[in-house]
Parts: structure tokens; C-alpha cells; sequence
């Protein structure tokens, strides 16, 4: 009897001491069922839905850092500013250990969006010390310094970002244009082909090659029977100037000096197909002034020197000059398919990986 009692008793306690657990339990659930069932409405566009979803999940969870989050960028995509920041702000004073990149981000934003530059900047400057590898933070940071016209503090930025993600397309295009507004020219060519090659999006491919095409046209003018170098005028400082001035004036003398057969470089293009032999030709040569030029700290120049040290500088050009003209490539694919799975192949594998 004594020892069913003490049996009894065990069980009895075990019970008191699971209940308060298995409640806890339940109680996440519920509410990351009701989470995920926001996101699911707000991914369709049901925003109101959405929110709905999360102040039940705030009700049941009311120092849920996610549950606020996700409450702030519904609002955020709805419009209203000023529910959204009230929500980041509150998440951003609980536990956002899991959320630090994504929250600093989407309160940045929402500051930006409220014409609060500053205070956005200094959101990202916080996020950034928390979260060092983020690519995301930076990527918006320089989106902020672009509204106030400082597109050197923007490239700064913008350098951090593509230091960590080597397939953030925002990034290497906004690095590509940036480089061309503040004339680090081997840095605008490296960013702008690099941008093209790995964007999905039409647009930046369409930008990204009139831009190379244009500048590139630009940089010798012909008049009459005469031929100009003609040099942007971009202030300069410090050795930059220097070494700037070396890049474009190799690229200028291979303007003047080289042909295509018997067209010079610097006569105007009147078909597609010759805009396409004009870039195949020039690029071709700047990879290489880009690979081993000085102006370059960061990872983008080892992809070009990978590009040269494994034979793929043709299949790398006619990659990401084809929508200019596809029967080039086309006729070019025809004999070199090896050579352009070669490149992905590498790509993927090694220069991904690194």
C-alpha cells in the first residue's frame, strides 16, 4: 500500500510538473501557426488579413519580437508608416536574435520612406555592427546615401555589401553605376559585366550593357577627320586620378588604334550585330586591364583573373553580350556549348565557393 502510494504520488507529480510545459508548447505552435498564416495571406496581397492573423498571435504572444516584425513590414507594404515604424521600433527592444538583419533593414526603410534619412542611416550603422556579414543591410544603407546625392558614402556602402554576397544583383548593379558616377572606371567595367552575368532581370541586363556600350563609345569622338580622346570630366583626387587616367587612356588608344576588319573602333555601329563585335572586341581586352590593375581591394578582381586563368574570357563575353544580338551568340554557342557550360560549371563550383 505504502508503495502504491508513493507510486501515485510520483505520477501525480510528474503530471504538475508536464502540464506547465506541454501548455508553453502549445502555445508556440499556436502562435507560429498564426504567423505563417500572415505571411501567407500577405504574400497574396491580403494585408488586412494578414494583420489580423498577427494580433491574434500578439495576443497570445506579446514579447514576440517576429510577431512584431512581421506586423511592421505588413504595414510597411500597406503604406501606413507610421503603424510600421510604432512596430519595428517596438520588436527592435525584445529578443531579435534571429531577425537582427531583417528587422534593421525594414526599419531603415521605413525611415528612409518617411523622408528620415539620417535616422535610417543610423539604423543601418547599428545593424551593420550586429550583423557584420549581412549584404542586405549595407545594399539599403547605400540606397539611403543615393536619395541624398552622396554617391560616395553610397559606394562605401555598397562596396560592404557585395564584400558579402557574391550573387546579389542589386548590389553589383548599384556598385556598377555608382563607379561610373564617381569615376572609378576599372571599377565600373568590373561591376557592370559582373552585374550582367549574374542578373535574372531584364532591365539591369538592358541598362547594364548601354551603359558598357555608351561610355565605352563615349570615351574617343570623331569629328569630321579628325578623332578626340575624350576623357569624362569626373573630379578626382589623390592618386586616384593617376592610375584612372592610365586605365581610360589604354582603353582610348585601343579606340583609336584597333579595327574590325575595316572598321575602326571608333566608327558608329548601324546594326546590332556590330554593336555586339564592338563590345566582344573591347571587353575582351579591358578584363584583362581590370584584372590586374591596382584600383581593385576587394574580391570582384580574382573572378577576372579566374576568368583569364582558366580560358573563359570569350565564353564569359559572349554570355553577357548575347541579348544585343542572339544570332552572334547563336552562332558562337554552336561551336563553343562546351566552353559556356565550362563557365557556369566553374562558376558555380569554384568561384561560389571560394
Amino acid at each position: 500500500m505504502k508503495k502504491s502510494i508513493v507510486l501515485i504520488l510520483c505520477i501525480a507529480s510528474t503530471v504538475l510538473f508536464a502540464a506547465p510545459n506541454a501548455a508553453k508548447k502549445n502555445n508556440d505552435e499556436v502562435v507560429k501557426d498564426l504567423v505563417d498564416q500572415g505571411v501567407q495571406f500577405h504574400e497574396q496581397g491580403q494585408f488586412d488579413e494578414a494583420i489580423a492573423k498577427y494580433k491574434q498571435a500578439e495576443k497570445k504572444a506579446p514579447k514576440n519580437s517576429l510577431v512584431k516584425y512581421e506586423m511592421a513590414f505588413t504595414y510597411h507594404a500597406k503604406r501606413d508608416l507610421d503603424k510600421a515604424l510604432s512596430y519595428a521600433k517596438a520588436a527592435a527592444k525584445l529578443d531579435t536574435k534571429n531577425i537582427d538583419e531583417n528587422l534593421y533593414s525594414l526599419l531603415g526603410t521605413i525611415y528612409d520612406d518617411k523622408g528620415m534619412s539620417d535616422s535610417a542611416i543610423a539604423v543601418y550603422r547599428q545593424g551593420f555592427e550586429k550583423v557584420p556579414n549581412s549584404f542586405n543591410i549595407p545594399y539599403n544603407a547605400t540606397i539611403a546615401f543615393m536619395r541624398k546625392n552622396n554617391a560616395d558614402s553610397a559606394y562605401a556602402w555598397v562596396k560592404r555589401s557585395t564584400n558579402n554576397s557574391r550573387t546579389h544583383e542589386g548590389s553589383y548593379y548599384y556598385a556598377g553605376f555608382l563607379a561610373s558616377q564617381t569615376g572609378k572606371w576599372p571599377q565600373f567595367y568590373a561591376y557592370t559585366m559582373y552585374s550582367t552575368f549574374i542578373s535574372k532581370k531584364a532591365e539591369i541586363v538592358r541598362d547594364n550593357l548601354s551603359r558598357l556600350y555608351g561610355k565605352t563609345k563615349y570615351l574617343v569622338l570623331k569629328k569630321e577627320n579628325t578623332v578626340e580622346m575624350n576623357t569624362p570630366k569626373i573630379k578626382q583626387t589623390g592618386s586616384d586620378s593617376t592610375v584612372n587616367n592610365e586605365f581610360l587612356l589604354a582603353i582610348q588608344t585601343m579606340l583609336v588604334t584597333d579595327s574590325i576588319g575595316k572598321r575602326k573602333l571608333y566608327d558608329n555601329d548601324s546594326t546590332s550585330a556590330q554593336q555586339t563585335e564592338f563590345l566582344i572586341h573591347i571587353l575582351g581586352k579591358i578584363i584583362k586591364l581590370v584584372a590586374f590593375t591596382d584600383e581593385i581591394e576587394d574580391p570582384i578582381q580574382r573572378f577576372y583573373q579566374g576568368l583569364i586563368r582558366e580560358g573563359l574570357v570569350d565564353a564569359f563575353i559572349y554570355t553577357i553580350c548575347e541579348p544585343i544580338d542572339r544570332p552572334t551568340f547563336a552562332q558562337w554557342l554552336i561551336k563553343n556549348r562546351n566552353e559556356q557550360s565550362r563557365l557556369y560549371l566553374w562558376f558555380n563550383k569554384e568561384w561560389l565557393m571560394l
